[in-house]
């Protein structure tokens, strides 16, 4: 047995936990659309341990997977560890959810912001390490200062000597 033949095993497994997962949420599906048109506004699921024509599953992680799911649709759920789901899509709640998520998505979005910042100011404060040769206008070696130096100096003993030579002529 090679390693391809353990990986494929594997991929195998996942792709029999997601078709059970999709099962399951295809059910779920048609409860809440009964539940719906009997104007309720929750219902209760509970994942069974075995599905018929499906290979067996690992329970906790369907679970998880099913919760992650609705999650990401917009309904309100809760999870037991017994396999029940509670499942909520009343108007307020469903509101009050998604302004909550989007208060916390700004927050992170924030803090990433924030911490962005910090790797910039970092990166240029180190900049010289990473790039000895590159230096920005602001940094110059100490040579360079005083090379400028000199030709300033230069500079005002040049109009100095124009200016005393104005004078005496």
């Amino acid at each position: 047995m090679n390693v391809q033949e353990v990986i494929q095993i594997s991929r195998n497994r996942k792709l029999r936990n997601k078709d059970s997962v999709n099962k399951i949420i295809h059910n779920i599906h048609k409860k809440i659309k009964n539940y719906a048109l009997l104007k309720h506004d929750s219902c209760t699921y509970i994942i069974p341990p075995i599905i018929e024509e499906t290979p067996l599953y690992d329970l906790e992680n369907v679970i998880q997977d099913v919760f992650k799911i609705l999650d990401n649709e917009g309904y309100i759920c809760t999870a037991y560890s017994n396999g029940q789901i509670d499942i909520s899509w009343n108007e307020k709640l469903v509101e009050q959810k998604v302004k909550t998520d989007s208060y916390i998505l700004n927050q992170q979005e924030q803090r990433l912001r924030n911490i962005t910042k910090k790797n910039k100011n970092i990166d240029k404060r180190f900049e010289f390490i990473a790039n000895p040769s590159k230096t920005t206008k602001m940094e110059k070696s100490i040579d360079q200062q005083l090379d400028e130096q000199i030709e300033k100096i230069l500079k005002e003993k040049t109009k100095e000597q124009k200016k005393y030579s104005k004078l005496l002529t």
